[in-house]
Order: C-alpha cells, then structure tokens, then sequence
C-alpha cells in the first residue's frame, strides 16, 4: 500500500466489521481504571477550551484529571467545533483527556516538548492487559519531509511557530511498523498553544490495516490558568472506517494519558499507573 493513499480492501474493511483483527492487537490508544481520571458526565458532550480565556470554566481543565470515551451512538450528529481544527468527518469514536499541571515555564517552553521528537522515545505506559509497565514507544525522530523520511534534528520553537506541516515517525510497541504523523501548530503564544498532530501512513498489525491514512485526528489545547499552572484539554477523533474494538473502553486511554504525562513533565511510569 502507498503511504498516504488511504487504499484498503474490501476483505480488510469486513475484518475490521466483524472485530477479527481485535485479536491480533492491543487498542492503541490505552485506558480507565479505578483511580485513574474521573469520567465525565454521563451524556454530556466533548467540549474543548475553544477561545482564550476559556480556562475560567472549570469543566475545560479539570481537577482532577477528567476522561471520557463517546462511541458513534452517544454522538448523534456531534461534530467537533472549528477550533479542533479538522474538516468534519463521520465518527467513530471520540476520546477527550482534560487537566492541569505544576509548569512554571511558558509556551515556547511547552512548544519544545512538542518539537523534541527523540525525547519520546522510551515514554512508558500501563498495559491494561498485561497488567505492567511497558515501552509505548520504541522510537520517534522528526522527519525532513513526507516522502524520504529522511531523518533530521528535532523541531524547533520557532520552526512550529510557522504554522507549516511538520512529520516525524514514529515506531510504537503494538504496530507491525513505524507510522508517519502530521503536526501543525495553529496557536503559539505566551499562554495558549493548539497543537494538531493526525497520522498520515497507515496503521496496521501483522498483515492488517487497522487504521487508514487520516483516521486518528487529535487537537491539544495548552493555556495557563495561573501562576506555575497549565490547563490540558486532548481531543481525539476516529473515522468510522477505523477499526474501533466494542466492549474495550478500558483499552483506550492509557496511552493517551502517557501523552499528558510526557507533555506536562510527569514520569510516565510514575506510581499508581493512571493517576497524574
């Protein structure tokens, strides 16, 4: 398959119907469990801090950490709003983290941790179903373009801050190979980044596609709330073409709570496993 092309097969798409290629791999996204971050409202809807200032509502960033997980039919015809950034898209699943952390310095700051590629290689996180602390991801470099994945420092402040697309790879412990994702920088001051960040290669395990091109989208919204504090807000879609496993809503966040870890300075492995 061409990176990019978003081709799948017909036998590939009945797999992913009938949950087959849920044997062959872990979700990707990771997962809740007592003690981890709170859910939130039953019935209520992703809302993300779409404009400056939005952090005076405490259900943004919360305290403690919130987590929820909508399927296709809590969503109705929700789409997410103008902020997150990405065209409107049939849903699958929908996955939002929201919280705060101890951060004393400011945006540029926060940028880097975005830029620096090689510094999530070795981020941990808890296996929901090995019950242990494993290596999420093998590696991660910047990349110069799409098309090469020719290597190349890690990305600057000041390069994100142009707005333009960035790649880089990145090699994770369940997928049968590296995937090449997309970052885009829509908001970078002092006190407010949004940073979006889709997959551009397929994702797949063993022999199967589980995710096209373009089926993960993900905004981060970053905005201090206070001297030494930042509020975090991650949004992420999934086409409904991807291959979503039922009855797995404890598999899908962990992993998506190593990402606020790594991002708000948090040892990814610190005890107990899903509390910030």
């Amino acid at each position: 398959m061409a990176i990019g092309d978003g081709a799948v097969t017909a036998g590939h798409r009945r797999l992913r119907r009938l949950g087959l290629a849920g044997l062959l791999l872990v979700p990707l996204l990771g997962a809740t469990m007592p003690g981890g971050p709170a859910l939130a409202a039953a019935g209520s809807l992703p809302a993300p801090p779409c404009a400056t200032g939005a952090a005076g509502d405490a259900a943004a960033f919360a305290d403690p950490p919130k987590a929820r997980i909508w399927h296709s039919r809590d969503l109705g015809d929700w789409q997410p709003p103008a902020c997150f950034g990405w065209p409107p898209m049939d849903l699958n699943l929908v996955t939002a983290l929201s919280g705060t952390f101890a951060f004393e310095g400011g945006g540029d700051d926060l940028l880097a941790r975005f830029g620096a590629a090689s510094d999530w290689k070795g981020v941990r996180y808890w296996s929901a179903s090995d019950r242990r602390w494993e290596t999420f991801i093998i590696d991660s470099v910047a990349l110069v373009d799409f098309e090469h994945r020719q290597r190349r420092p890690d990305f600057t402040p000041a390069e994100l801050k142009s707005g333009a697309d960035f790649y880089f790879l990145r090699a994770d412990n369940r997928s049968a190979k590296p995937v090449i994702y997309r970052m885009q920088v829509t908001e970078a001051g002092p006190d407010r980044l949004v940073v979006k960040i889709g997959n551009v290669s397929p994702i797949s395990a063993l022999i199967f596609t589980l995710f096209d091109s373009g089926d993960i989208q993900s905004t981060y919204f970053l905005e201090k709330i206070g001297p030494g504090r930042w509020g975090y807000y991650a949004l992420t879609v999934m086409h409904e073409g991807a291959m979503v496993l039922g009855n797995q809503d404890e598999s899908y966040l962990t992993r998506t709570i190593a990402i606020f870890r790594h991002l708000a300075g948090i040892p990814t492995d610190q005890e107990p496993p899903l509390v910030p």
